[in-house]
């Protein structure tokens, strides 16, 4: 590759690592979302269970009925929320992966323009020491 298509290249793929970072950075702060919504669910439910141990035997039946509905109310909830909080967690993992391919990406870019500048410079000094080598017969011949 040539350096000029490479430096047309790099920020492209820059922008690109750029996008998927935002990307998961916003999977990330999804992923913390359902996580805190599933940890309030979950407190809910246990302080539900300790308020009705609590009262146990005082209750009538239409009541004890109530809360046993909305116990498995809630149990439903945690179960739907463990779910989002996996495909959460799943997308975060893949912007994750999706990001790291960028970096390795641009890094290989990096490293191409990089060994390509370092060849032009080799090349460049070849010429130069051609050039100097040329000078140097010249001169020797005018010199017999």
């Amino acid at each position: 590759m040539n350096r000029l298509l490479l430096e047309r290249i790099m920020p492209i793929a820059e922008h690109e690592k750029e996008e998927s970072a935002t990307e998961m950075r916003q999977h990330k702060a999804r992923f913390e979302t359902e996580m805190e919504t599933l940890y309030r669910l979950v407190l809910t439910y246990e302080s539900l269970m300790k308020s009705q141990d609590e009262q146990a035997g005082v209750i009538d039946l239409l009541m004890s009925q109530y809360r046993e509905q909305t116990r498995e109310r809630l149990k439903r909830q945690i179960e739907t929320q463990q779910l989002v909080v996996q495909q959460a967690r799943n997308r975060y993992h893949l912007s994750q992966e999706r990001l790291l391919g960028k970096v390795v990406e641009e890094k290989k870019y990096v490293t191409l323009h990089e060994k390509v500048s370092q060849d032009e410079v080799a090349a460049t000094k070849l010429i130069e020491q051609h050039f100097i080598d040329e000078l140097a017969v010249i001169h020797h011949g005018k010199g017999k």
